[in-house]
């Protein structure tokens, strides 16, 4: 779920200044004179020079740094920072897994995705895994260290160029959520669905399964059990009941295409 204090401002795609006022008009929750911060990131060199720019920082201190994700989420349960700056690309554990066992260990550590992936699916697995916020690499410090205080604050920070991302994503699953009722009302299940998008969008068996996080065996049991419910003969029968029956008519914002870079 996206966090709800993003919400109004994802419709201009971009405004990620009118979330930061707004966030920095709310009441401070963080009373420790200092945020305490922990960073996990696998480029050393990365590491340092963002101590270097923090230190500098009245209001901050580096209390840890990991090198891969599994060290930090032992870190965050030795230390108890207020916040974790989180890389994705992490060696062990990755920073999605990582930011999912941080949360649920203590759900006051609040983690920020600190990355250079702005791609919707490292967006959107690092919300569901409890992210607060998401900063590019590339960001200026005066950017992080409000995404880091805001985050403290117990509010959320997503940098503009994700929130366009973000926005896609929830046009995305209203439409998602037409067509589940479409899909309802010819007996279609909610994982039928998404292999038949999948299939439609041409993705073979194992690439469907990599992107469901399900075997390429349950994956042909899908197919084949659509084609049996849908009566068609074959995987080109689906498709064409794909886009003559539930595929939406007009063009709408997040309608699953794949791309040519795949």
């Amino acid at each position: 779920m996206v966090p709800e204090s993003i919400l109004f401002s994802l419709d201009i795609c971009g405004a990620a200044i009118i979330e930061t006022y707004t966030n920095m008009l709310r009441p401070n929750h963080c009373t420790k004179n200092k945020l305490r911060l922990l960073i996990a990131d696998d480029h050393q060199m990365f590491r340092a020079g963002i101590i270097n720019l923090l230190k500098k920082e009245a209001d901050i201190e580096i209390v840890g740094e990991a090198s891969d994700g599994k060290t930090a989420v032992k870190l965050a349960a030795d230390l108890h920072p207020d916040v974790v700056l989180m890389d994705i690309h992490l060696p062990l554990l990755d920073g999605i897994g990582a930011t999912q066992k941080i949360g649920e260990a203590d759900p006051s550590i609040h983690v920020l995705a600190l990355t250079s992936y702005e791609e919707e699916e490292y967006v959107i697995n690092m919300i569901r895994s409890g992210a607060k916020g998401y900063v590019l690499k590339e960001a200026p410090i005066e950017e992080l260290m409000l995404a880091i205080k805001t985050i403290a604050n117990g509010n959320s920070y997503f940098a503009k160029e994700v929130l366009c991302t973000i926005s896609n994503l929830l046009k995305r699953a209203d439409t998602n959520t037409h067509l589940k009722q479409k899909a309802k009302r010819h007996e279609i299940t909610g994982r039928e669905l998404e292999v038949l998008q999948y299939i439609a969008a041409e993705y073979t068996n194992k690439e469907i399964a990599s992107k469901l996080f399900i075997s390429p065996r349950t994956v042909e049991t899908h197919r084949r059990n659509l084609i049996q419910k849908l009566r068609v003969k074959n995987t080109a029968g689906l498709v064409k009941y794909y886009f003559d029956n539930l595929h939406p008519k007009e063009p709408q914002g997040g309608v699953l295409v794949r791309s040519s870079e795949q």
